[in-house]
């Protein structure tokens, strides 16, 4: 937690009102996302008991796992049902070739998933790891069946890890970043209290309508995990009562105490489902930053591939990732993550200022201009690259070499050349790399003036991720390949977008 946003909790925390952290909203949102509410049977993992879904909020779709007995028809249902949404995206584009990208197809428009917090996340992927091995019975169309859905899970949940992707999005992580609350994260998981903070009914404060949100009696949790007071209470009576009614074989007594479980889990799940529509329609109320669209582009690019991969092979991801494949996503990994950052500080103030308190991002006045700086070529020609020097009075955690960019044109990228103590500050000597123009024709709108204020964080540009050796490049020993262990038709495709 940042120092701006522990000021902001604090002040949440006195005046009983979320405060506005973002007016900005860095996540695509769809027009027609899948919300998907899971909640799992105590004591088991991704053993679920019911499951609300659906992309319409006046129609939900809820399944309810058999009290007894396994789950193999609940199991085909859901799939049935999201695979139905899935295969609702068919349209695609024709994109042509650009610089090393070849001529290819897209999809104009990809799924979405949106679960009620990041513990569902995490749900999610444990269900899909469960369910991706199952194979389907031999009159069974595999493109249909519960390992396909437990592919499609796991390819969620894989990208829910990479910044900036919006496959699958947790409501209580998108509204956390724009609204910041005077209660715990641990507290800011649960929907309806997070909710109430952000919006509370008119007359009331935030503190006082999370106060009431929080009464079980009113709001139960938002999953996946049941509350307690609810199993005990009404849940396990239910349950027993049906393995006693089981067990005398009376079948009229299993068939009304079903009903009545389909009808408890669906009062149990209903107000979640509300609250994620209502939810939603917050965010959309926050206009999106223009580098949404090309993180959301890349999303579509991904969809197609795997939807590709399912078609002409279709085998489902490994238990575990190998030494290579494991090397080349921790890197992918690290370096989204940082230019996801940089991209939000250079499109949102909030964003910028933050990292000004962690020393990612600084402020300062130009104090002296070289506009007509030049180096020589490895022809010996000469290159305009002006130079300028910035004085900061922030915390300073730049090295020699790093590179920078700032809201006001982040096309320009800044090297930082020296790094020099002074007057309770620093001066940092930075040169323009880019957009410089030439010796002949300078481009003077890319280099500031004397006195001009300057907020600067690193260049998304600067997290490139490193190259890695091919696999057949790989000894065998860390992951490369073997006489009988080719790679899959997804692994070159992954190697070649890397």
């Amino acid at each position: 937690m940042s120092l701006l946003t522990s000021l902001l909790r604090l002040e949440a925390a006195r005046t009983e009102t979320a405060q506005d952290a973002s007016h900005l909203r860095h996540f695509h949102l769809s027009d027609q996302p899948l919300v998907f509410l899971p909640l799992n049977r105590s004591g088991t993992e991704a053993t679920p008991l019911a499951v609300m879904y659906g992309d319409d909020p006046a129609h939900p779709h809820l399944l309810v796992a058999p009290p007894s007995g396994r789950p193999t028809r609940f199991l085909e249902e859901l799939a049935d049902g999201v695979l139905t949404y899935l295969d609702s995206f068919q349209h695609t584009e024709n994109l042509p070739a650009k610089g090393k990208k070849p001529a290819r197809q897209r999809h104009t428009h990809a799924p979405q998933l949106l679960v009620a917090n990041h513990k569902s996340i995490t749900y999610v992927e444990r269900m899909g790891r469960a369910l991706r091995f199952t194979d389907p019975p031999q009159d069974a169309d595999p493109a249909r069946s519960v390992g396909r859905l437990g592919q499609w899970l796991t390819f969620f949940a894989e990208h829910a890890e990479q910044p900036g992707s919006a496959f699958l999005l947790a409501l209580t992580d998108l509204l956390t970043t724009h609204w910041i609350t005077g209660q715990s994260r641990l507290e800011d998981e649960h929907l309806a209290a997070l909710l109430a903070w952000i919006d509370p009914p008119p007359g009331t404060t935030g503190l006082r309508a999370a106060l009431d949100a929080e009464d079980p009696n009113l709001h139960r949790p938002a999953g996946p995990a049941t509350d307690p007071s609810f199993d005990s209470l009404e849940l396990d009576p239910l349950l027993a009562a049906y393995d006693n009614a089981a067990k005398e074989g009376n079948n009229a007594a299993m068939a009304r105490y079903t009903t009545r479980l389909h009808d408890l889990l669906n009062t149990y799940l209903s107000p979640t489902w509300n609250h994620a529509w209502h939810a939603l329609a917050l965010l959309r109320t926050l206009p999106e930053t223009p580098d949404t669209q090309r993180r959301w582009a890349a999303d579509r690019d991904r969809f197609t591939t795997y939807r590709t991969y399912l078609a002409t092979d279709g085998r489902p991801q490994p238990i575990n990732d190998g030494p290579v494949s494991a090397a080349r996503r921790l890197a992918r990994l690290e370096h989204a993550q940082g230019a996801f950052d940089a991209h939000r500080a250079l499109e949102d103030p909030f964003f910028m200022a933050e990292r000004r308190t962690t020393g990612e991002a600084i402020a300062g006045t130009v104090t002296d201009v070289d506009a007509h700086h030049t180096i020589l070529s490895a022809k010996d020609r000469p290159l305009l690259r002006p130079r300028f020097t910035l004085h900061t009075t922030d915390p300073v955690r730049l090295d020699i070499g790093h590179l920078l960019a700032g809201p006001r044109n982040p096309r320009v990228h800044l090297t930082v050349r020296a790094i020099t103590p002074r007057d309770n500050g620093t001066d940092l000597l930075l040169e323009v790399t880019t957009l410089t123009g030439t010796v002949a024709k300078p481009r003077t709108d890319s280099v500031p003036a004397t006195g001009d204020h300057l907020d600067l964080t690193f260049a998304p540009e600067f997290f490139r991720q490193p190259p890695f050796p091919s696999r057949e490049n790989t000894p065998w020993t860390h992951g490369g390949p073997q006489h009988d262990h080719p790679a899959t038709p997804l692994e070159a495709t992954e190697e070649a977008q890397a």
